[in-house]
């Protein structure tokens, strides 16, 4: 990537890392995405080591602190809160930094969970032979308490940070005349220059603030207070939305209360919508939306919702349900009290109501004026008689109109005047009714509309044509396009309800099956596919028959998705389905079958394992050494030895063979010792020091009392790490010896 491509700068720098992290995380070694995410970030860090030589960066709770400015950015409190976790103060980036050294950083980053005693970031940076980046510990020799936990200045620079935002956009936007000396007004508080700059926007288009919003004043006047609000509300929707937990939530939320209340009462309105606008259409702002809920009044919240509705604003699936809890308060808050009026006061009220003279009424007085309404008052609580109207509310409800309209589509296709066209009508309509039941998580509805279309199918005493055309609807209901309506609700499907999933799609059989295969490879948000990869793996050995069927498939990412479902099964696998996956061009999907080869245990073979050592690209056969350690594949064991036993003069294979000696150490066998003594030797010996340090570093993975000798030996060497390597060891024997 060339480095005019990204911007090099220490901001850049962290977004990108932060985003390469996200993606390491999001995909599967291997994936483009990975590799293009580590080549931003590489790239900006290669820019800004070059002019020194190494760049430095302090590490506080949620903050990162560079050489002439502080980081607080939402991508910068990730990493520095990760790194926090892992004790880190300082890290320091040298020349010589490869993509590689930034994978294995990241990769060891914790994601959330509290830190761990064994977890040393800086040995672990050492032991993958990460040289160019070095972490410094915290160091509590010079903690000191204090009476607060309050960090005022602090505090004060995220209270500013809404009003910086703001400040930034306005000074930024084009469509404005600002003069940015003008920001500095307001008595250096960021709300004060955030309210001066508005107004000086306001009064360069000649729009006083008792004027502003007003109809009297012109279209391009009007539009500029539209475009003004639009910019400061999204501002204020943004900053709610990047905030980290509910403290901030309703720290933001108030902010955004107090600039309502700040500006002209013509902007409010567009202020307030625009900021709710950037929430609803993000399924993760549901707790930002309901903190400026609580912020603001339930007339305002409630106005700008409906505003938002006529507009045709779409609303994220998971912000209806808050959308609906604030217009249910809002509605309690802003109606008019339920309470119960006094008899006499009514009766004054229509007393006046009908006191005026009217030609067609005898007027009442005296007595039967009293009376008229004596018998009013006693007639006035009719409503009583329909207090519980639930019986009826069932059946208007869309869940029931849809079953309804389901059975309804059913009767018509038993009618054999329907022509061929008409049928498929019928189907069609069908289809759209089943999608919306399977988006709706109504399995059970589903389920009872394909038992009625299998029942009418498989029925004797219907005529052919209309067991036809059960079938053909049949097939519709197990279309792709129909069953992508169940994937937008995998994610919320309860586990005691996935077994109605699993008997919706063995009533559909087998091409239900294969349909979802293709689904998962059409699908093209990653959360989707994991949901229906889950799906499909729960589904047990049902999935084989159809995932072999596809592995034929010229797509190599769907060739890929099927090894790694028949390796979630743990059925379907066998030795013609690996070979042809090893030979397979591209690497990625060599990759996964590689990691399918614990599957078959004895059943590899020496020539497999020789395939996939051999393989062009090296991350095939560094994930192969990886795989054949852990599950101790004894038919590596010697291709492994003759490939530490081959010379690497130029070390161009040393990573491999460095990570050969590790997987070797996991079978545990005495008996492969002799055969790598050259590694143990420090004179006349063809390996490089990286090796014999990996070699002795392997022997805590061999029993005792054969490592023992080697141990003795090692004691005696001229390399430091090596007597040190040893001696830990010896002694650890000695203490279990002692215990």
């Amino acid at each position: 990537m060339l480095k005019s491509e990204v911007v090099v700068s220490l901001t850049s720098f962290v977004t990108e890392l932060a985003l390469a992290w996200q993606r390491l995380a999001m995909y599967q070694p291997g994936h483009p995405e990975r590799k293009q995410a580590l080549d931003r970030a590489h790239a900006v860090l290669a820019g800004l080591v070059a002019p020194t030589g190494s760049m430095s960066l302090g590490v506080g709770q949620g903050v990162l602190i560079g050489p002439d400015e502080k980081l607080t950015s939402a991508p910068a409190a990730r990493l520095a809160t990760a790194l926090y976790l892992l004790e880190v103060a300082v890290i320091r980036f040298d020349e010589g930094v490869v993509c590689d050294d930034l994978e294995h950083l990241l990769n060891f980053l914790p994601r959330g969970e509290a830190h761990s005693e064994d977890k040393d970031l800086g040995l672990e940076l050492q032991q993958r032979g990460v040289r160019h980046i070095r972490v410094e510990a915290v160091d509590f020799s010079d903690l000191v308490a204090t009476d607060s936990l309050e960090d005022e200045g602090f505090a004060a620079e995220e209270d500013s940070s809404l009003w910086d935002r703001i400040l930034q956009r306005l000074l930024n936007d084009q469509r404005f005349i600002v003069d940015p000396e003008m920001g500095a007004e307001g008595g250096g508080s960021p709300f004060g220059r955030v309210q001066a700059v508005v107004g000086q926007v306001l009064e360069k288009y000649g729009i006083s603030g008792d004027d502003v919003g007003s109809l009297e004043q012109g279209a391009s006047s009007l539009e500029v207070v539209e475009t003004l609000s639009g910019v400061v509300g999204e501002a204020a929707g943004e900053e709610i939305l990047e905030a980290g937990d509910e403290g901030s939530r309703r720290s933001a939320a108030r902010h955004v209360t107090e600039l309502l209340g700040a500006m002209p009462e013509g902007m409010q309105h567009g202020i307030l919508d625009a900021a709710v606008r950037e929430l609803v259409a993000r399924d993760e702002a549901a707790p930002g939306l309901t903190s400026l809920g609580s912020a603001v009044s339930a007339a305002q919240m409630v106005g700008s919702l409906r505003r938002l509705r006529s507009e045709k604003v779409g609303f994220a699936p998971r912000v209806v349900s808050a959308v609906e809890s604030l217009v249910a308060e809002g509605v309690k808050e802003i109606d008019y009290p339920n309470r119960q009026r006094d008899p006499d006061e009514l009766a004054q009220e229509l007393r006046m109501v009908f006191a005026d003279d009217d030609v067609d009424r005898v007027p009442m007085s005296g007595d039967l004026d009293d009376r008229f309404f004596l018998e009013l008052r006693r007639h006035v609580p009719v409503h009583a008689m329909f207090t519980d109207l639930s019986p009826y509310l069932d059946s208007i409800t869309d869940q029931r109109l849809d079953v309804d309209l389901s059975m309804t589509l059913i009767d018509l296709l038993q009618r054999p005047f329907l022509d061929e066209k008409q049928i498929g009508w019928v189907i069609e309509r069908q289809q759209e009714v089943f999608k919306v039941m399977l988006a709706g998580g109504r399995f059970v509805a589903a389920t009872r509309i394909v038992e009625y279309l299998r029942e009418q199918a498989s029925a004797k005493e219907q005529i052919k044509p209309v067991r036809e055309a059960a079938e053909r609807c049949l097939d519709g209901l197990r279309e792709p396009q129909t069953l992508s309506g169940i994937v937008d609700v995998l994610g919320e499907v309860k586990s005691s309800d996935i077994g109605l999933v699993h008997n919706l799609i063995d009533l559909l059989g087998p091409t239900a099956i294969h349909q979802l295969l293709c689904v998962l490879g059409e699908e093209g948000e990653l959360s989707r596919r994991r949901h229906i990869f889950d799906l499909l793996a729960s589904l047990g050995s049902a999935v084989v028959p159809a995932s072999i069927g596809l592995l034929e498939d010229q797509r190599w990412y769907m060739i890929r998705n099927i090894l790694s479902l028949l390796r979630r099964v743990g059925d379907g696998l066998n030795l013609e389905v690996l070979q042809n996956a090893l030979a397979h061009e591209d690497s990625r999907v060599r990759i996964e079958a590689v990691k399918c080869i614990p599957e078959l245990g004895s059943e590899v073979t020496p020539a497999i394992v020789e395939q996939v050592l051999t393989d062009k690209d090296p991350k095939v056969a560094e994930m192969a050494i990886g795989v054949f350690g852990t599950a101790r594949i004894g038919a590596a064991v010697q291709p492994l030895v003759d490939l530490l036993n081959k010379p690497d003069r130029l070390g161009r294979q040393r990573k491999l063979r460095v990570r050969a000696l590790q997987a070797l150490g996991e079978f545990g066998d005495a008996t492969i010792l002799p055969q790598i003594a050259p590694f143990f030797r420090s004179w006349f010996a063809p390996v490089s020091v990286e090796e014999r340090h990996a070699a002795y570093q392997s022997l805590r993975l061999y029993p005792e009392a054969d490592r023992r000798v080697w141990l003795k030996k090692g004691r005696f060497s001229l390399d430091p790490e090596i007597r040190e390597i040893c001696s830990t060891l010896i002694g650890a024997e000695s203490t279990a010896a002692g215990v």
